[in-house]
């Protein structure tokens, strides 16, 4: 075969690859959950402690420990869904004033009723860092509860 056939055969199947790679992943965020966002708690900062918010009539609590929320350390994620009766439970939590990437938990459902999980806070360049935990809760709708926090880097 010519060489410059191969050639331009060779880039049109990288080409065709790199389209379908790129049109593959359009499709499957476009699949992605989409949360229902629901007001969060106007008055309550979860370094000061838990935060209760009322969500489809039932107030739902959010604690994170220790409540000094460090960096770099290991935090302990708490959620009382109360009668919501959720499949599935995640936080995730944003930087509001920089981005700090991703950081999802997917908590565990204890034997109380309860949903537990673990995440660390990464430091970050400004010393006061604003923070939204939001709470993404799959029942037979997708809801999403926002809880803010600040921390300060040492």
């Amino acid at each position: 075969m010519n060489p410059a056939i191969r050639g331009l055969l060779t880039l049109a199947v990288f080409a065709a690859l790199a389209g379908a790679g790129f049109f593959g992943a359009r499709y499957w965020q476009n699949q992605q959950a989409v949360y229902q966002r629901m007001d969060g708690p106007a008055d309550c900062f979860l370094q000061d402690g838990p935060c209760a918010q009322p969500v489809a009539g039932t107030p739902v609590r959010l604690a994170i420990s220790p409540d000094s929320i460090p960096l770099m350390q290991t935090l302990s994620l708490e959620f009382d869904a109360g009668a919501l009766a959720p499949t599935m439970v995640a936080v995730d939590i944003r930087g509001l004033n920089m981005d700090m990437g991703l950081n999802r938990t997917v908590l565990a459902r204890s034997d109380d009723g309860r949903w537990l999980g673990e995440t660390i806070l990464p430091v970050c360049s400004q010393r006061r860092m604003e923070w939204e935990a939001a709470v993404q809760i799959e029942t037979d709708r997708r809801l999403e509860v926002p809880f803010l926090f600040s921390t300060l880097r040492p």
